[in-house]
């Protein structure tokens, strides 16, 4: 190994490698895919074009950021064209990657000059769509549900009431593990080592409590009856299953198939199953704590949130309810 001296004492030299590698780490893969995704599509556009990509002047990024919200074609998975122009959310999302771009080579962000940023401002206001958020799976909601009583019918509740009481993100469910769960007076608690606002690992715990009002969908027992029918004693909690009277047990869920579960669930106690998705179990647990009187405060420690302005976003109970009786 190569090594230098330095007052007396032997300092290994830092290799390219690790330099490389410890910048990998300072990104999530999915933002690192975001970001990749998008300088490439800048490239090409750049390439077509004649113009330059790196460093890029503010009107080549304005004209970029136009063409996106304008004239990129938008397809499906078979290639066949859906519309043309992104949302202003995508757009956004592909100024952050060139900013990002930029940065890393030591260059000026395009997207701080005036005349980009009042390009993106200009794409917002033409385009302003309402937020697409999912609608809240509640208590009420999974009380409706019939469970099969079988492996996939276990793990299935066991994923919707653990999801919903530790207001969890799909991302979060799949990621789960069993060395991840400790045992309490009140029920468990579980460790979650990194989440979507949590990059850096700093680790959160959250309390999943036995259901006193509602037994019948208690998440600890729910979760415990899976994992002994599944025989789990270790690693992912949630995994895939085979067809079959006996299926097979792979490995953990995807995300994808979380959504696929809170769908079927919304189906199955009769709401329209395309307002649902993951997210709906996390929005479902705000809801119910706001309208069971919870604090916001007692309502974003649970759910992780670092701003109040989160969690009037999530807690999405009708306004109407709450005025009854003020008039």
């Amino acid at each position: 190994m190569d090594v230098d001296r330095i007052g007396g004492g032997e300092v290994s030299l830092v290799t390219d490698a690790l330099v490389r590698t410890n910048r990998a780490a300072s990104k999530a893969n999915e933002t690192k895919r975001a970001l990749l995704k998008n300088w490439a599509l800048f490239e090409r556009w750049c390439s077509s074009t004649g113009d330059q990509a790196l460093p890029a002047t503010p009107e080549t990024v304005e004209r970029f950021l136009l063409y996106l919200s304008d004239q990129h074609p938008v397809r499906d998975r078979k290639g066949q064209e859906l519309r043309r122009g992104l949302k202003a959310s995508a757009v956004a999302q592909a100024l952050w990657a060139l900013n990002a771009r930029h940065r890393m080579a030591g260059l000026p962000a395009p997207g701080e000059s005036a005349l980009v940023k009042t390009a993106l401002s200009g794409i917002r206001r033409r385009k302003a769509t309402r937020p697409k958020q999912q609608a809240p799976l509640t208590i009420e909601h999974l009380r409706a549900v019939r469970f099969r009583d079988d492996l996939k019918g276990r793990r299935d509740k066991a994923l919707l009431l653990v999801g919903f009481a530790g207001c969890l993100r799909r991302s979060e469910l799949v990621a789960l593990h069993v060395e991840h769960l400790e045992e309490t007076p009140l029920g468990l608690r579980i460790y979650l080592p990194r989440s979507k606002t949590d990059q850096e690992g700093a680790g959160a715990w959250v309390d999943l409590l036995r259901a006193a009002q509602y037994p019948e969908l208690c998440p600890v027992e729910a979760l415990l009856e899976w994992l002994a029918a599944a025989r789990i004693a270790a690693g992912p909690v949630f995994r895939s299953l085979g067809k079959g009277r006996h299926p097979r047990i792979a490995e953990h869920l995807s995300a994808a198939s979380v959504d696929a579960i809170v769908k079927w669930a919304a189906g199955a106690c009769g709401l329209d199953p395309h307002r649902y998705g993951g997210h709906s179990l996390r929005a479902g647990q705000a809801t119910y704590l706001s309208e069971h009187g919870k604090s916001p405060a007692v309502i974003a420690r649970h759910g992780r949130w670092k701003s109040l302005n989160m969690v009037l976003t999530y807690c999405r109970s009708e306004t109407a309810r709450e005025l009854v009786g003020v008039y």
